[in-house]
């Protein structure tokens, strides 16, 4: 797999992809002979969206800032949660079936592998400055609301 951008820690691997992410082998990423759970998110991309329909999101990603939000992310949950992670985004066209994101955790127990990959998915879409334009089926396009930062709001 090709990630244009990549972060090694000791107990994770995150980056950013071109295009769809791989749906499979990720069992594999965060394989551990002392884990017995493993969980997988895949953030697949649907035909339709607040009542519009698509065929495909195109992501845009600004790489350093998205990279940095990555690795942070996966710092705080690997020093909160005994698990192996593999996460990665897309950039750019993603069609309707398939995936923008995964994310991978592997621990002894499966309470921490499960919970750290709902966390991670949650934290990443307030986190993480990932942009989504949706396509529709006549071309037109549509920026999609994200989330706010402040915690004011």
């Amino acid at each position: 797999m090709e990630l244009f951008e990549r972060t090694d820690g000791e107990h994770f691997s995150c980056g950013l992809i071109d295009g769809p992410c791989p749906q499979t082998g990720w069992d594999v990423r965060v394989a551990d002979p002392t884990h017995g759970a493993t969980s997988i998110f895949l953030g697949v991309v649907r035909n339709h969206n607040a009542g519009e329909s698509a065929v495909a999101v195109d992501y845009d990603v600004h790489p350093g800032l998205a990279q940095k939000a990555l690795t942070e992310l996966c710092i705080e949950l690997t020093a909160r949660f005994p698990v192996k992670l593999w996460m990665i985004h897309s950039r750019g066209l993603v069609q309707v079936g398939e995936a923008s994101v995964v994310i991978a955790a592997s621990s002894a127990h499966r309470q921490d592998a499960i919970t750290c990959v709902s966390d991670a998915i949650d934290a990443l879409k307030v986190r993480v400055p990932i942009w989504k334009r949706e396509i529709a089926p006549d071309a037109s396009h549509r920026w999609l609301d994200g989330h706010s930062l402040r915690d004011d709001t």
